[in-house]
């Protein structure tokens, strides 16, 4: 590949990335960006350190995968310029050169220009430098709320600290194969834009907290414990970004595309003269990770206790006398009549989704269990049914041909003794129905909850 073809699929990698982030801004209108930046940057990458600090977690929607939060960015980095660029700013628009402060160094409604305090209150940071960075899988942002923020500027350090709480609604995958058991990752995911000599060098995870603010026992978010909060910094570079999405949920390029959305960068990895190796469009954000649990004890009691004592209270079958037909088959089609009403209740609790859950298994084995005592019911009603035949029978016929001398009863009991013990028979399939539903029950149990099938 040429050195100016191998540049433009580069650029236009970068170019189509940088599409889609800039069209984040418009998709969100209710608001503009929380972390956008200003400023002159400085000669050499930043490094930037992130911590985050969770407010609240407002909610969790598992049937939409979306969860919304209050969350606290903390940046901080070092820039030798900053202290003198705020007390540029703040001279000028106290002496009327700077017409508006647009980003005064405290948020509130109106910065003096009469005051005398170099304080960060009265201070204007509009000629700092701030890193721009996007919300990448943010799904909307709140019309009216205030975002709060916070600049300060070490001026013997010259350290710079940047703080802004953000309220928004994110979209996140989910896997929902232990419900109601499972634990979930939800993604909060930042980057800056791709650039040939990003601004930020790398950012470095920090400081974080499951709770801040809001102090208090209890349970902070509906059905949820939140564990943990995690920061993982990235860097990847344009075509990597685009190769991982492409090569894991799409397919690659025609051939005979002059201008291929993507190219596998590996193969051409040639330096041509006047050209700077390892000069591609990078990407440098981090990705905050809230660790949540979901509270099984509350399905446990109201979904999955009542499934367990349905199947139960079908045990019952296996005591009946084998012969009461009618009692049998009636007490388990009202058994699974009253199971099909239950899973109704159930499925408005379940998230939907392309695979089974665990609970979506146990109730498949509930109605395989209950399913059975019908035709496990025919089968000793045939049995007994035939053994009440031969003994009538065979009565028959050794009373005929019985010894005078030899009462009524002793005949009838001798008859019967001769003939094959079809009620033994049928006792015993129901005891073996019996160990085999509730070893299918318990195990069925241990094994779908516990995510082992």
């Amino acid at each position: 590949m040429t050195k100016g073809r191998s540049a433009s699929l580069e650029i236009a990698a970068a170019v189509l990335l940088w599409s889609l982030l800039a069209s984040i801004d418009s998709a969100h209108g209710q608001m503009a960006q929380p972390l956008q930046g200003q400023g002159l940057p400085q000669d050499k990458p930043v490094d930037v350190h992130v911590s985050a600090l969770l407010e609240r977690l407002l909610e969790i929607d598992d049937t939409t995968y979306r969860f919304e939060s209050q969350m606290y960015i903390y940046l901080s980095w070092e820039d030798p310029r900053a202290r003198q660029a705020v007390l540029d700013a703040t001279t000028a628009y106290r002496n009327g050169s700077l017409e508006t402060c647009n980003r005064p160094c405290i948020e509130t409604s109106e910065l003096p220009r009469n005051a005398k305090e170099f304080t960060p209150e009265y201070e204007c940071c509009d000629y700092i430098w701030l890193p721009t960075i996007k919300m990448l899988n943010a799904y909307s942002l709140p019309e009216d709320r205030l975002q709060p923020y916070g600049i300060t500027v070490d001026a013997d350090t010259g350290a710079v600290g940047w703080w802004t709480a953000i309220q928004a609604v994110y979209f996140t995958p989910m896997d929902f194969h232990r419900f109601p058991f499972d634990s979930q990752t939800l993604v909060m995911q930042f980057s800056c834009d791709a650039e040939g000599d990003p601004h930020v060098g790398r950012f470095i995870a920090s400081a974080t907290s499951t709770r801040w603010m809001v102090k208090g026992e209890g349970d902070i978010v509906s059905g949820w414990d939140v564990e943990d909060v995690v920061i993982y910094p990235q860097v990847a570079s344009a075509d990597e970004e685009l190769d991982y999405f492409i090569s894991n949920f799409g397919r690659a390029a025609a051939a005979s595309d002059p201008s291929p959305v993507h190219f596998d960068a590996s193969e051409h990895t040639d330096t041509h003269e006047g050209e700077e190796p390892g000069r591609v469009s990078k990407f440098v954000g981090f990705h905050v990770d809230i660790m949540v649990t979901r509270f099984g004890r509350y399905y446990v009691l109201n979904m999955i206790a009542p499934l367990l004592l349905l199947v139960c209270l079908s045990f019952i079958t296996y005591i009946i006398p084998p012969s009461s037909l009618d009692a049998r088959i009636a007490l388990n089609v009202t058994l699974f009549l009253s199971l099909t009403a239950l899973q109704f209740v159930v499925n408005d609790q379940l998230p939907k989704s392309s695979y089974p859950s665990s609970v979506t298994e146990l109730i498949l084995v509930c109605y395989a269990v209950v399913s059975f005592t019908v035709p496990e019911t025919i089968v000793v009603y045939v049995i007994m049914q035939r053994h009440e035949k031969l003994t009538s029978e065979g009565a028959v016929e050794e009373l005929n041909g019985a010894d005078e001398e030899e009462t009524y009863k002793a005949k009838i009991w001798k008859s019967i003794r001769r003939r094959p013990n079809h009620v033994k028979l049928a006792y015993v399939i129901d005891m073996c129905a019996l160990f085999c539903a509730a070893v299918t029950v318990l195990l069925g149990t241990i094994l779908t909850l516990s995510g082992v099938v």
